[in-house]
């Protein structure tokens, strides 16, 4: 809901050396909005939907569901409290003093004035002190204030005069005019010299007026006009500590200080809702032991915590204002939050450090958190307020009033709420229902109330959040928290052991769920422990039901730690229930936190036996008997059950992790599962545990000839894990002690390599690599070494790790026989491992040809990245190419793609001597052809070796390879057309390299299934008569397969329209045309058939009259011979008609056009030539300038359309009329008739089209 920043200089204005800008007046800074065109405050806020329950009493302990009985509700924050004795005056005397307009209070004494500017002095008590009647031809009263010191009140009138008068009720002095002539008062505020008022009228001036002693009885009132009328936006003011006045105007709050002769010192935008009124609030920090009341921050000369809240409608600001910056170049405030509140404010107050009271426009009262950014709707009554509307819109004036006053006078409320004189938590509120005080509840109070409603669970957390400062409260209250909470915690065993006299079962449970659940709370988290230990359990223990309750409570608290040196009744108590409601989890986790003096060592033992809990031994036998081995061998020797399995249950895996965690604590000098180990321990249990774990035999010294038994079975169950232990512990002292840790790792290593585990060994060569990085051992070169043969040696690899492994291990480590290495890598075949130790060796050939004896398809990454990464010098690389190229025979037999693109990468120069004669070795270069073929294809380089006899017969190599089926790395078919579609895929790319000589020509003709190949390859050499001859044979043919006919008769389509341009096309298509009509013929029975094949024939159609009209008559009588045409009607074929008539009137209008432009062209120049020997001017049909309408007095051109133009209205470079804009006057253009605009003729025709046959009968 809120955020904060500071204010930058566009939005306060920084004025620099206020005493060199005298210019700069209240004025100036009222016109000005260009340094304001961008206010802070006018950008858009994220508003939260809910502002929480409570406040700054006020934070209640955060809840969920499940933690209802835990959480407490507070009270509004505040309370109204009417003065019943001063609103019965004001209310029962209305009707004689008028209407209460204002308030003000000092010093016990408060002040109220009315309609008929009648003053009501009441004392705090209520009682009427002082009544003074009004002049009603003065007008109304509209405000009041009180000098600083009390001695004075000052009256604003609706009609412009201000009253001083004492408190005693005598009036001391009368400002006829206290601003503007005609121009009511709206407020008046005394300064600290309390013979000087400032006053504003309802016109938007600002000014001081000086008041003359009364013994200068001659002196007059000095008035001084700090902004005039016609400028006037102010509409309220405050006085602030350091003499500084707060102006509030539509647009703006300005701090203004009047002496010496008033200076402006920041200028803060508040572009809000205009319609509301703005409001403005300071606090002033004061010590803690001191009070804060608004009188005495006014006298403060300490302003380090200077805050002031600015408010307009739903938009909140608070600013830090830098006192010390205020005659200085420095910023003097900053914004440190801003809110958009749920609701439109039309005043505010500032109640305490953390807390802001707002009044919104219905009279709801809000409370705000300035530090938390929170607000929250008070549950109270809503304020009547009393709104200044009518004064604000000058009823008494006549209505001469500013408009910027009059934008907020509908909810204007400055008079009727003032802060009380003594402290800052008070309110005094003028409603129309009297007068009320809006006050801050007190932690006292709060309490109080919780005491009379008897809901001590609610005052009980309550305390305990004052004692945890999770509440803010006073420092006196808090001192006494922790007596009260005490009290309180007596309350609640009281209400819990006594509370229910009878009922259910259920609801007896109930009752001490919801009480014991925060009796615990409140002992526990309030650190009243011996209460608990004592009273609490001795009472509770007695009754099997609250002892249970109590009990399941507990566990919270246990595994928090909370329970410090709780009594051992109590401890056994709790660990029995939790056995016995079989809770084996919880005790597991509880036992090790209890003190061990607090344990039923034999009670604890016999549970966690029993129940296989390992924890609770692991503890007894640290704590009690000081052992640390002893648990260790227990769960070692019940690992051994398991740890050769594959698969483990979920015990079997909670015990071997537990194991491996109190194995690296033991190692490490920790305590488990947490804690420390004293001194003496820290030095003897690591080096045990390591020995425990290193022995040659177990602990009962068995037979066997098994060594390291309990290492095997670590490396066993998880060598990852119990790896990572060793890797995570080799820092400890234990190993830096007789070269300990160099010994261990050579032991693991070598049972690893005997062991021939792959896990095993992987994780091995980890450990290596990571104690050899961190420099804490010698590498073991000859257990590594053992072990990257034996992992060579295993095929296949169950884990993708291992080959990562094993290069990681090989570059740290240099073995002393890289041959053995080698060979076990050839056997399987390991390229990457090959790669690294010759390639370490720059042995490029040695590596090549382990692949060639494996036939490896390595080979080509590898040459590859030799090539490209291994930096070869001149001699190399010409060497390395030599080899490569004596070779090049066998890498075309082992893969052709791969070869394919190492050629096309590497050695391009290789392809020209592919151009082999002898149909074997075409065999054999055809799969690399074929893959640099398809390589080019997705390069877009059309070419081989760019010479052209070359390319033709490489390609022939690739094309014969396709047609006649040579073996290559392209996917085969028992398909016999599927050759075709693969040399169809090479076109159009290849088809003018295959198309260049007969002989992919005549191959495709010696294989009868590549007749579409024929057919392109017939086109492509412009032997069209034959590739139409050879479609049409295939439509022949296939007549009788409907689908292979469609299939033909599409690309028969497709030719035709590829040779569209052909004289001989329409020809072509009528034939096929002819033979689909007669196909037509014979599917009369086949209603599905004959649409589809109708489809056909209106889109040949189409196609043949785009090529012109010389068969249209054909087609119609073709068409007509349609049984299915024939019986459809005009209104169905209406848009082919369409085409065959357009298709012919446009031929007819193309010959009209043609032989239009012949005569154009020729007889031009003759018409132009003619009309120029006796050109004369026509009459003329106006005399007037065709441009400006004027006679023909000046010179002018004369057109022969008969129009005439004055020379200097001719706009015209060629000396044209502009009457149509034709630029040639001599050769009369032929005007051409507008088309009409065709329309479908046979749109609702539905006779049939054989009418001619059959008319249509009359009847």
């Amino acid at each position: 809901m809120s955020t904060s920043g500071s204010l930058e200089k566009e939005d306060w204005l920084d004025l620099g050396d206020l005493n060199n800008a005298p210019t700069f007046s209240l004025e100036d800074a009222l016109n000005d909005t260009e340094n304001l065109s961008d206010p802070f405050l006018d950008e858009q806020f994220a508003v939260d939907g809910e502002f929480g329950s409570v406040s700054n009493l006020t934070e209640s302990t955060a809840h969920s569901p499940d933690s209802h009985s835990l959480t407490y509700k507070l009270d509004s924050a505040f309370v109204i409290q009417p003065h019943q004795v001063i609103s019965h005056q004001i209310l029962s005397n209305e009707k004689k003093t008028g209407r209460v307009i204002a308030v003000a209070e000092r010093n016990g004494w408060i002040a109220v004035v009315t309609s008929k500017g009648q003053l009501l002095l009441f004392d705090l008590n209520g009682n009427l002190n002082q009544f003074h009647r009004g002049d009603e031809t003065m007008g109304g009263a509209s405000c009041v204030t009180f000098s600083l010191d009390g001695k004075f009140l000052a009256i604003g009138l609706q009609k412009g005069a201000i009253k001083i008068m004492t408190i005693d009720n005598k009036l001391y002095h009368m400002i006829d005019e206290g601003g503007q002539p005609g121009q009511g008062i709206i407020q008046v505020i005394y300064t600290k010299d309390n013979h000087t008022v400032l006053t504003l009228d309802n016109g938007g001036s600002f000014y001081e007026c000086t008041i003359s002693k009364p013994w200068l009885q001659k002196r007059k009132d000095k008035l001084r006009c700090h902004v005039s009328g016609c400028n006037g936006e102010v509409i309220s003011m405050k006085m602030m500590p350091g003499d500084v006045i707060a102006l509030l105007s539509v647009h703006r709050l300005i701090f203004y200080i009047l002496k010496p002769r008033g200076q402006i010192l920041g200028i803060f935008p508040i572009k809000f809702e205009y319609q509301f009124p703005p409001a403005c609030s300071f606090w002033l920090g004061t010590p803690k032991t001191a009070i804060n009341s608004p009188l005495n921050s006014l006298y403060s000369t300490t302003l380090k915590d200077f805050r002031v809240c600015i408010s307009r409608g739903n938009k909140l600001a608070i600013l830090r204002i830098h006192a010390n910056n205020f005659f200085t170049k420095y910023r003097r405030a900053t914004v440190i939050r801003q809110l958009e509140l749920p609701c439109s404010l039309v005043n505010i107050h500032w109640m305490s450090n953390h807390m802001i009271v707002g009044i919104d426009s219905f009279g709801a009262v809000w409370q705000i958190d300035p530090e938390k950014g929170t607000a929250k709707k008070q549950d109270i009554e809503d304020l009547q307020l009393v709104f200044s509307t009518p004064i604000l819109k000058g009823s008494a004036t006549g209505g001469r009033v500013s408009e910027a006053v009059k934008a907020v006078a509908e909810f204007a409320c400055y008079q009727s709420v003032t802060s009380a004189t003594s402290t800052s938590e008070r309110l005094i509120v003028l409603a129309h229902d009297g007068l009320k005080y809006l006050e801050k509840v007190h932690e006292w109070e709060q309490l109080e109330r919780y005491k009379e409603r008897n809901d001590v669970i609610s005052a009980s957390l309550y305390l305990l959040d004052v004692c945890r400062d999770k509440v803010r409260a006073s420092e006196m209250f808090k001192r006494e928290s922790h007596s009260l909470l005490a009290e309180k915690a007596h309350s609640l065993l009281t209400e819990t052991v006594a509370g229910v006299g009878g009922g259910a079962l259920s609801d007896l449970l109930a009752h001490y769920r919801k009480y014991i659940r925060v009796l615990l709370k409140v002992c526990i988290t309030g650190r009243l422990l011996d209460f608990l230990y004592i009273a609490c359990w001795d009472r509770l223990s007695m009754d099997s039901l609250s002892k249970t309750v109590f009990l399941d409570h507990l566990d919270e608290y246990v595994l928090d730690g909370a329970l410090i040196d709780p009594p051992p009744p109590l401890v056994n108590e709790y660990l029995q229930h939790l056995a016995a409601e079989g809770h084996f989890s919880q005790f597991q986790s509880a036992v090790v936190r209890f003190p061990i003096h607090t344990l039923d060592l034999h009670t604890v033992m016999s549970i966690c036996k029993q129940n296989s809990i390992y924890d609770g031994i692991i503890y007894v036998n640290n704590k009690a008997l000081n052992d640390y081995i002893t648990p260790l061998e227990n769960m070692l020797a019940e690992m051994r059950t398991f740890a050769h399995r594959d698969m483990f249950s979920d015990s079997e895996q909670i015990l071997g992790n537990k194991v491996l965690v109190y194995l690296n604590c033991c190692l490490s000098g920790m305590a488990y599962p947490f804690g420390a180990l004293d001194e003496e321990n820290r030095k003897r249990v690591p080096l045990e545990t390591f020995r425990c774990i290193s022995s040659l035999k177990e602990k009962d010294g068995s037979e066997s000839d098994e060594q390291y038994p309990y290492l095997r079975l670590l490396l066993k169950y998880d060598p990852q894990q119990f790896l990572n232990v060793v890797s995570t512990c080799a820092d400890v002292l234990l190993f830096q002690l007789d070269n300990r840790l160099q010994r261990f790792v050579d032991t693991i290593g070598q049972l690893c390599v005997n062991m021939k585990c792959e896990l095993s060994l992987i994780h091995f060569l980890n450990l290596v690599v990571q104690l050899s990085e961190r420099v804490l051992i010698a590498p073991p070169i000859e257990h590594v070494q053992d072990s990257v043969i034996t992992l060579l040696r295993m095929s296949p690899w169950e884990h993708s790790s291992t080959e990562n492994s094993i290069l990681t291990a090989l570059y740290h480590v240099t073995p002393d026989d890289k041959r053995r290495i080698i060979r076990a890598a050839q056997n399987p075949m390991r390229p990457t491992i090959l790669s690294f130790l010759y390639l370490n060796d720059r042995k490029f050939e040695d590596l090549i040809k382990c692949y060639l004896e494996s036939n490896s398809t390595e080979v080509y990454s590898s040459i590859g990245g030799i090539l490209k990464e291994a930096e070869l010098t001149d001699d190399e690389s010409a060497e390395f190419r030599k080899y490569l190229m004596s070779i090049m025979e066998n890498l075309f037999k082992i893969d052709g793609w791969l070869c394919a693109n190492l050629i096309n990468d590497h050695f391009r120069d290789v392809i020209a001597s592919m151009a082999k004669s002898n149909e074997e070795e075409r065999k054999m270069v055809f799969p690399v052809l074929a893959g640099i073929a398809q390589l080019r294809k997705v390069s877009n380089q059309p070419s081989f070796c760019n010479d052209d006899e070359l390319d033709e017969k490489l390609f022939g190599i690739v094309f014969e390879g396709i047609c006649k089926g040579w073996p290559s790395w392209m996917p085969s078919s028992e398909d016999p057309e599927y050759a075709d579609r693969q040399l169809i895929a090479l076109f159009p790319f290849w088809l003018q390299l295959a198309a260049s000589t007969d002989f992919c020509l005549n191959i495709a003709v010696g294989n009868e299934h590549c007749v579409r190949t024929v057919i392109r390859l017939l086109e492509a050499r412009q032997h069209l008569e034959r590739a139409f001859d050879l479609l049409f044979e295939q439509l022949e043919k296939n007549k009788d397969h409907d689908n292979i006919m469609s299939e033909w008769l599409d690309e028969t389509m497709k030719f035709c329209s590829r040779q569209s341009s052909k004289n001989e096309t329409s020809d072509r298509m009528m034939r096929v045309f002819q033979f689909v009509s007669e196909r037509v013929a014979e599917f009369e029975e086949d209603s599905e058939k004959q649409k589809k094949m109708d489809e056909s024939l209106r889109t040949m159609c189409r196609q043949i009259l785009s090529t012109g009209t010389k068969y249209a008559k054909q087609l119609v009588d073709k068409l007509l011979e349609s049984p299915s045409f024939v019986e459809s009607t005009f209104e169905d074929n209406g848009g082919l008609l369409l085409d065959i008539m357009a298709s012919c009137e446009y031929e007819a209008e193309l010959y009209q056009e043609m032989i239009y432009l012949i005569r154009e062209e020729n007889l031009s120049l003759a018409q132009k030539l003619e009309m120029e020997v006796s050109r004369r001017a026509p009459l003329m049909h106006n005399p007037n300038c065709i441009t400006c309408e004027q006679p023909m007095h000046k010179s002018g051109y004369v057109f022969r359309c008969g129009h005439f133009q004055h020379i200097e209205c001719s706009t015209n470079i060629d000396r044209t009329c502009t009457c149509d804009g034709i630029p040639d006057r001599l050769v009369v253009p032929r005007e051409k008739p507008d088309r009409p605009e065709k329309r479908n003729i046979f749109e609702n025709w539905d006779t049939k089209l054989n009418c001619r046959v059959f008319p249509k009968d009359s009847s």
